[in-house]
């Protein structure tokens, strides 16, 4: 899959972006924002074993964001189940360096246009933890509306956080 924006694109991951996931990922301003399972600090096994995570499962996507030299970022969704099979949750992350160039916006605009092209998706949701002011920006910016707030929610970094669950339904979305 390739999926073209500026001078970027979202790509497949392959075991050839090992060192650039650790180079970008292993940044605790990167993580600070995500779930656990994004560990910091951040190693090339990590790395190994997160490219062979997503090579051989399929429960969820998960793709490079990269300039024309390697892997800056990743972004992915995963499918929810049962009653609620048309939804997926979308997470994305980038560089600390790339920061501030509206990547990540063009990246997320361009993958929600991918899911509802190509999965039959109705709904797409976002989590943001309470403080992460950049990553609600870029959400907001796409078309996501904030649909609940799920009070003290996430325990990161030994405190309880909001997160602001945050939805785009297909027949809303403007590139």
């Amino acid at each position: 899959m390739n999926i073209y924006f500026d001078e970027y694109n979202i790509r497949n991951l392959t075991s050839s972006d090992v060192d650039s996931i650790v180079k970008y990922a292993n940044n605790h301003n990167v993580s600070k924002f995500l779930r656990d399972t994004f560990p910091f600090p951040y190693t090339k096994e990590d790395a190994e074993r997160w490219i062979e995570f997503v090579l051989s499962d399929n429960s969820h996507l998960s793709f490079a964001i990269a300039d024309k030299n390697e892997l800056i970022g990743g972004i992915g969704a995963m499918f929810n189940q049962d009653v609620n099979r048309f939804t997926a949750e979308i997470g994305y992350w980038l560089g600390e360096p790339f920061w501030n160039r509206s990547i990540t916006t063009k990246a997320v605009k361009a993958f929600c246009k991918f899911l509802f092209e190509n999965y039959n998706f109705n709904h797409l949701t976002a989590s943001i933890y309470e403080g992460n002011i950049a990553s609600a920006k870029v959400i907001q910016k796409t078309g996501f509306v904030l649909e609940g707030v799920l009070r003290k929610n996430v325990f990161k970094e030994n405190k309880f956080l909001d997160q602001y669950v945050y939805g785009l339904l297909k027949e809303e979305f403007i590139l």
